[in-house]
């Protein structure tokens, strides 16, 4: 995200334009890669914007987030990162007081959940723009510092700057929503629809998908119609790829924001993996001391493949818990 970095770290990055590149027909499709937030900590922000993501979600809407601790983790992001990696936050609504806070901190990005109709959608847009562009968002005169962090290219100004930069997620979660995507994707300044699955699902009458299930055909479809609204508006799509299967879930290649994980997922994973590789440490130590018993390999962790107490690494697979089936290294987690 460097090349799209605005002048000042205190402004949003051009979000809006690299949304554009991903649809580029010259190029062909290309992909961001993000991750979601739902520990609002500034420590968590800071380690995951080091870690080469395009972008971080904070999601403001199940997170217990307040307006300070909003705009730290915003711009501890943008900060940390030195402009490589851009904040996106995910709102509880277009009402919400966290909006104004997230615009004025330089997110680069506003998610808006639950929109179903274009209505909405032009509402949600409009509260992220200045008059001057259409929009009834209030220009703050504290978040920048004039001749400082105000600053803009020759013949623009902050004002539009931001107008032009922040992206616009119209989060698409129900039937209603579906049967009125094409005109929500087609409202001036929507710059992405985000795929929410887990309510679009249950608004099809359908439950959470289980470890190993394949998709409902009923959902399979509001996917093929997702993705024909983003080939007739140019408009990419995101979604979440840690609770997939890349054998059955092919149409992930069709959406171009791919949020990769998440640190609450990430702490689960890790947890769990650690704790199996304690027990069976342990059970092979006690194994290892009843007497007449030979025991394969080492207790240095390079022939049985565990870690040795001196620290090094070990290997342990383990399935997603949250059934995308996949395996991971737990060095990773």
């Amino acid at each position: 995200m460097l090349p799209y970095r605005a002048a000042s770290l205190f402004q949003p990055s051009n979000l809006a334009h690299a949304l554009r590149q991903t649809m580029d027909p010259s190029t062909g499709p290309s992909y961001l890669y993000g991750s979601i937030m739902a520990f609002p900590h500034t420590m968590v922000a800071r380690t995951i914007a080091v870690m080469g993501m395009d972008f971080v979600m904070v999601d403001a809407l199940h997170t217990a987030l307040d307006a300070e601790n909003l705009v730290r983790i915003i711009q501890t992001i943008n900060f940390c990162s030195e402009g490589k990696t851009v904040a996106v936050v995910r709102v509880p609504s277009a009402h919400s007081d966290l909006l104004t806070h997230a615009l004025d901190a330089g997110a680069a990005g506003i998610i808006f959940p639950h929109i179903d109709t274009p209505e909405q959608a032009a509402e949600a847009v409009s509260k992220c723009r200045y008059a001057s562009s259409g929009g009834c968002r209030s220009l703050s005169p504290c978040a920048l510092v004039p001749g400082i962090t105000d600053i803009a290219p020759p013949g623009s100004s902050h004002d539009r700057v931001a107008d032009a930069h922040i992206a616009v997620f119209c989060q698409i979660e129900s039937q209603l929503a579906l049967d009125n995507a094409d005109a929500i994707a087609a409202t001036p300044g929507v710059a992405s629809l985000m795929l929410g699955p887990g309510d679009l699902r249950l608004s099809l009458g359908l439950a959470a998908r289980k470890i190993g299930e394949r998709d409902d055909p009923r959902f399979l479809a509001a996917i093929e119609h997702l993705i024909g609204v983003r080939d007739r508006h140019r408009k990419p799509l995101m979604t979440v790829i840690f609770k997939i299967s890349a054998e059955e879930d092919t149409w992930v290649k069709h959406f171009n924001l791919l949020l990769t994980t998440a640190d609450f997922i990430n702490v689960v994973r890790g947890h769990q993996s650690d704790l199996d590789w304690a027990k069976n440490l342990t059970a092979h130590m006690l194994e290892a001391q009843k007497p007449g018993i030979a025991v394969k390999g080492n207790m240095n962790g390079h022939s049985n493949g565990y870690e040795s107490v001196n620290g090094s690494r070990h290997t342990n697979e383990y399935e997603n818990v949250n059934g995308g089936g996949h395996s991971v290294d737990k060095g990773t987690a």
